[in-house]
């Protein structure tokens, strides 16, 4: 599987937004690990360096795992 933004093949360190419009810095993924899971995205925001990163679902950055 491969994680694509907007769609568009994300790679690590890339920027992203968040649908609040909130920018930062793609650290890395977590694919699903069954058909049912979203998987989960690991993000630094550029205002909230100093607590490290988040972890969300794809969507909240309008990304989604797709099966090459």
């Amino acid at each position: 599987m491969k994680l694509y933004i907007s769609g568009k093949l994300a790679v690590k360190e890339q920027e992203v937004e968040t649908f609040r419009g909130e920018k930062g810095i793609l650290k890395g993924w977590r694919e699903p690990h069954k058909p049912s899971s979203t998987g989960r995205v690991y993000v630094i925001l550029d205002n909230d360096k100093a607590w490290g990163e988040n972890e969300w679902f794809p969507s909240v950055i309008n990304g989604e795992f797709k099966d090459e």
